[in-house]
């Protein structure tokens, strides 16, 4: 796993995001008859999905590991 740490940093950043703990309590914003805190989490959620997919297809993974060596 030595130089994709990258990797980490991304799902930290959307870990941030995806979570609603800096939102004021008092918005009132509403999208898509949700507001708009709901919104941001499931739109962050289906880009974590994406990302996720992106990394299984692109990297390849030995099904052996170094335990098994």
């Amino acid at each position: 796993m030595k130089g994709k740490y990258w990797i980490i940093a991304v799902y930290l950043v959307l870990l941030v995001i995806a979570i609603p703990w800096y939102w004021p309590n008092d918005i009132s914003l509403i999208v898509f008859g949700f507001p708009v805190w709901v919104f941001v989490a499931i739109l962050v959620s289906l880009i974590t999905s994406i990302f996720t997919a992106f990394i299984l297809l692109r990297y390849s993974w030995s099904e052996s590991t170094d335990l098994d060596e």
